[in-house]
């Protein structure tokens, strides 16, 4: 309602536009939020006064301290964590703030942007801030614009053009020297007006196939015009616009550029012209969210179905059992291939990728869950607990529980790993996410690919290797200092 976009935040209104009524939709998603802020304050607030730490949680937090890898693995990864908290203050095309003729602007910050007439462009496509900036640059001007500190897009977001000349040979167009014919998308540019396309067409097989866009000398759009193999289709709006056989067609390619901190790519740019350092940053917050998602739902329905067939056995456990035995016979990446094929890999998002990947990883939680309350339910403060009146749910959940609590804490962070390695290993097989997300796979695979550019490659792989080795430390820090052995919480 008030317009805004803060950083992080935004992304849960991402979902806002799915159905018809996206006021309504964010509206409901806004007032969710504050419910769960006011909540959890409140929690804290009644429970602040009286509330004690367990003399041996505190041990567990300083034995964890002692460990001086891990703790410091640990503030290192929270620091990437409040780094990628910043969003669109790191990484954006669009400018935190704009100064001109002394009003201010921020669009990086609110939904309604400023118009090109307010920025005195007079244009009708959206501000490109980065040639807004250089303009205020070149002109000396004391107008001032701030840009993030990668002024680009970790998606869809390049500059840097290369031009293939296609040549044409027995009626069809190829790639150079190439002997198989032309498929792709090709551009022609105006004689009179440099740079500027006159024509932007696919091919197929070395033929014009599917439609041709056609623009004046300004660039603008004049029309359209389909084409069959060469042949132009007729055509009642625009019957005068047709392509002469000599037209000098260019593929328009994005070769990668190595790291220029005057153009911003401090790590350069992929095949795709893409910013690498751009695509880091928001495969970091994809990995993120993807996480808080995956830990809370898999260890809340692994821990709940563990500790339930655990605590009442017989029935109840053989028909679990069983259940957990179909899923692990069921093979994973079938399952992927399966769904990506049936919904379209551009209708996957993050929530059904965590859906998928919840779906087969709670199983070893509850097995660990199990066999904790199968043990735990034949000590004496439980049946303590029973004799005194206790109920099932707080038997489970107040006493068992904090019990067996620190196995589940210690598989924390290698549940992270295992989140990181399948959302890179999935992106990497075409499986994972569509390009309007940012992807470590994605961008491993285009190295790979591209090897005569190392920096894509040493980048993405620096990343992995970093985030994987702190959580490591991490995780083993936290199994020591939670070994069961050393401290207990028997009542």
């Amino acid at each position: 309602m008030l317009g805004w976009e803060i950083p992080t935040l935004r992304w849960f209104f991402s979902f806002s536009d799915i159905g018809e009524n996206q006021e309504r939709n964010e509206i409901v998603i806004g007032a969710s939020m504050l419910a769960m802020v006011f909540a959890v304050a409140i929690a804290i607030w009644l429970t602040g006064k009286n509330f004690e730490w367990n003399p041996i949680t505190l041990r567990r937090f300083k034995g964890f301290r002692t460990i001086t890898r891990g703790y410091y693995s640990f503030l290192i990864l929270g620091g990437l964590i409040f780094f990628a908290m910043l969003d669109q203050v790191v990484v954006g095309r669009e400018a935190l703030a704009v100064r001109y003729e002394g009003k201010w602007h921020f669009p990086a910050f609110t939904r309604n942007k400023p118009k090109p007439n307010d920025l005195g462009e007079n244009q009708n496509t959206p501000l490109d801030y980065r040639k807004l900036k250089k303009r205020f640059q070149d002109q000396q001007s004391p107008n001032l614009v701030i840009m993030p500190l990668i002024p680009w897009d970790s998606t869809f977001d390049s500059q840097d053009l290369e031009e293939k000349p296609l040549q044409k040979r027995d009626g069809k167009y190829f790639l150079g020297e190439s002997k198989t014919p032309f498929a792709g998308l090709a551009v022609t540019f105006h004689p009179s007006a440099a740079k500027k396309k006159q024509y932007e067409a696919s091919f197929r097989n070395g033929q014009l196939h599917g439609d041709v866009s056609f623009f004046d000398e300004a660039e603008a759009p004049i029309g359209q015009r389909k084409y069959d193999n060469g042949r132009a289709m007729p055509s009642a709006n625009h019957p005068s616009l047709k392509i002469p056989d000599d037209a000098a067609f260019f593929k328009i390619a994005y070769a990668p550029t190595a790291p220029n901190f005057q153009t911003g790519h401090f790590l350069g740019t992929d095949a795709r012209g893409w910013d690498v350092a751009a695509q880091l940053y928001g495969g970091l917050q994809v990995v993120i969210k993807a996480s808080v998602l995956y830990v809370f739902l898999t260890f809340f329905i692994g821990i709940v179905i563990g500790l339930v067939s655990g605590y009442f056995g017989g029935i109840v456990d053989l028909i679990t059992q069983r259940l957990l035995e179909i899923l692990q016979n069921m093979p994973f990446l079938l399952i992927v291939m399966i769904i990506a094929a049936r919904w379209g890999k551009e209708n996957v998002n993050i929530i059904t990728i965590v859906a998928i990947l919840c779906l087969f990883s709670w199983i070893g939680i509850s097995q660990y869950k199990r066999t904790a309350a199968l043990k735990e339910k034949a000590r004496d403060y439980v049946a303590a607990a029973r004799v005194m009146g206790a109920g099932t749910s707080r038997i489970l959940f107040c006493h068992i529980l904090p019990n067996v609590l620190s196995t589940s804490i210690t598989l924390v962070p290698f549940t992270v790993t295992a989140v990181a390695t399948s959302l890179t290993a999935l992106d990497f097989l075409g499986f994972g996410l569509p390009d309007k997300f940012p992807s470590w796979g994605t961008l491993l695979e285009i190295g790979i690919t591209n090897l005569e550019a190392p920096w894509i490659v040493s980048s993405v792989f620096a990343m992995i290797f970093l985030i994987l080795i702190l959580i490591t430390f991490i995780g083993e820090a936290i199994r020591e200092a939670f070994d069961p052995k050393k401290f207990t919480t028997y009542q």
